[in-house]
């Protein structure tokens, strides 16, 4: 019984692989790529995030404690025997290292679990108003227990959408949402066309959250 329901299930799925196509098609998709990101890769992005980020906040909260820092230290030169004025440094000194330290220790960690699911691939489709990212399940995890199958909805992102920007890097586009999700599209996985018609596409809808590396905005 079991066995019969995969097997409808799996002509099922075939059926709304084949609309999917159609829709596509429809749709006028500019650009479908089928990919996976290495852990390398993963690195390089979420470092460029942080440096786009949260690197800039660093850097203005590193210069105003390190200005309150030298005036604890001028303090503690003239009554080194005040231990206000030493916790105040030793404080300032601190909450510097911590800025400086979490980012690494945050990106140690998430390497780390993501590490497992570089062998997941993915499908990007890139359209003339949006684009969209799929997980591709392997064969052996589409269906549940009883038979189901696992579906996973694409993530849609409007071209529209507020807090949208794209970097393009040498080996690959990084697509920063509000700067919480980081999507990773490797241009080791695209041909030179679909490169050029991405850059493209990006640099006309996104005008200036569209950045490439190496080059300074206007």
């Amino acid at each position: 019984m079991k066995d019969d329901i995969k097997k409808i299930s799996k002509q099922v799925m075939n059926i709304e692989n084949e609309a999917k196509e159609l829709l596509d098609r429809e749709e006028h998709a500019l650009a479908i790529v089928e990919y996976d990101v290495k852990n390398t890769e993963e690195k390089e992005a979420f470092t460029a995030f942080q440096k786009k980020f949260v690197y800039r906040q660093n850097i203005i909260k590193t210069i105003v404690f390190a200005l309150v820092g030298i005036i604890f230290l001028v303090r503690v030169i003239y009554k080194p025997e005040n231990a206000v004025f030493w916790l105040g440094l030793v404080i300032c000194l601190a909450a510097i290292f911590i800025f400086w330290y979490n980012p690494i220790k945050i990106r140690k960690t998430l390497m780390q679990s993501l590490k497992p699911l570089e062998d997941d691939r993915y499908i990007f489709k890139l359209y003339d108003y949006k684009f969209s990212i799929e997980t591709i399940l392997p064969e052996d995890e589409r269906f549940d227990e009883e038979g189901n199958e696992i579906v996973i909805k694409p993530r849609v992102v409007q071209f529209s959408d507020i807090g949208l920007k794209i970097l393009e890097k040498r080996e690959m586009f990084l697509l920063f949402l509000k700067k919480e999700s980081i999507y990773v599209l490797p241009k080791r996985c695209m041909e030179d066309y679909q490169i050029n018609i991405v850059r493209k596409t990006f640099e006309e809808k996104l005008g200036e959250d569209y950045e490439k590396e190496g080059n300074k905005k206007k």
